[in-house]
């Protein structure tokens, strides 16, 4: 996985096993043919000079990142490279359509990167919703019709002849900036989704938490000035979309802006912008500070439509600089809109080579 080639006493010498047990063991990785051949590098002819590779596209995985108006796909290959992508609006015909559409994108996805059908081994669907980690039934799924309450897992794996992993969408985007952006690497780690409405994820020591029902993370739903009643989002109400152009209204702004607008004002100094997004920014700083209270991340990642925005993350930065005890790595997805995607792929990826070799230890 490591190298593009590696001759055998490199590799010998890499994983600690003699050179007789490598040169068996390659031998039978070429008999399921995933290693091939490189060539020769150099020195004297002989089988310990050449040079061997992984076929990356021996083992296949497809993903797919669903939202409310459009659906990615795409094939990823053993190293986790992406081979085809593609992008289409999302059926609002209810499960047994979306399962429809996600196995349709799958032929054609498989045409596109010339891989043979078979060589598919494993599925991820990001989602936005609550899933819950054992019956994958989705809660909280207001932006898909139709399927709130709905086992969308059993339907996949029939629909598309595989085993199928579901997970929350802002979950998978953490999981992609872990494994590839912002955070690679990084073990305690947060994701903050600000556009439309607000998400969140959370790794601690290397794992997603996903909670007892799937939903932990859900920063929108925090009561952070009252208890509302069961099912509203209190902080997404004030800091989504919608509550900004509310907030901007309130101190005096243009009804008609849009928050791009709203943030173009502010470049331009306008008073009533300043004030909403410092508003904005104080009270997102505040459900950040709950989440750092509560699992001591050492990065947090910023994502969506506002998240992403430079002038929006200083302002939470000053106002969590304020309060926070220690210093905190505040950062852009580089994943940008395919984040919940790439996140799939690696989820997916990662069951696979657990499947075809075993779990790594530790």
């Amino acid at each position: 996985m490591a190298e593009e080639s590696i001759q055998r006493p490199a590799l010998a010498q890499k994983v600690g096993l003699s050179r007789l047990a490598v040169t068996e063991l390659l031998a039978e990785l070429e008999i399921y043919d995933l290693v091939q051949v490189q060539g020769v590098l150099g020195g004297t002819p002989g089988r310990s000079q050449l040079s061997y590779a992984l076929k990356s596209d021996a083992a296949l995985t497809v993903g797919f990142d669903v939202g409310g108006t459009k659906v990615a796909g795409a094939i990823g290959d053993l190293r986790g490279r992406v081979l085809a992508e593609m992008t289409e609006p999302t059926t609002r015909e209810g499960a047994d359509s979306l399962v429809a559409q996600l196995a349709r994108m799958t032929e054609q996805l498989c045409e596109m990167a010339q891989a043979p059908r078979l060589r598919l081994r494993r599925a991820a669907v990001g989602v936005p919703a609550a899933v819950h980690p054992e019956t994958a039934d989705l809660s909280l799924a207001g932006n898909l019709p139709g399927l709130e309450g709905r086992n969308l897992r059993a339907a996949l794996k029939q629909g598309l002849g595989l085993e199928v992993l579901i997970d929350n969408d802002v979950n998978l985007a953490l999981l992609a900036e872990t494994s590839q952006g912002a955070a690679t690497d990084r073990r305690n780690a947060v994701f903050v989704a600000l556009g439309t409405g607000i998400g969140g994820a959370l790794m601690v020591n290397g794992c997603l938490l996903r909670g007892a029902h799937g939903g932990a993370g859900e920063m929108g739903y925090m009561p952070l000035w009252q208890i509302e009643a069961p099912g509203v989002a209190a902080l997404e109400e004030r800091v989504g979309e919608a509550g900004i152009r509310s907030a901007y209204v309130a101190a005096g702004g243009d009804a008609g802006h849009s928050v791009w607008d709203i943030f173009v004002a502010a470049g331009t100094g306008e008073d009533a912008a300043l004030r909403t997004l410092d508003g904005v920014g104080a009270q997102v700083a505040r459900a950040l500070l709950t989440m750092l209270a509560l699992v001591d991340p050492e990065i947090v990642v910023f994502g969506g439509s506002i998240g992403a925005r430079p002038e929006f993350i200083a302002r939470v930065s000053q106002h969590v600089a304020q309060a926070w005890m220690r210093p905190l790595e505040m950062v852009v997805s580089s994943s940008g809109g395919r984040a919940g995607l790439i996140g799939a792929l690696e989820l997916a990826r990662r069951h696979m080579l657990d499947e075809m070799f075993g779990v790594l230890p530790g």
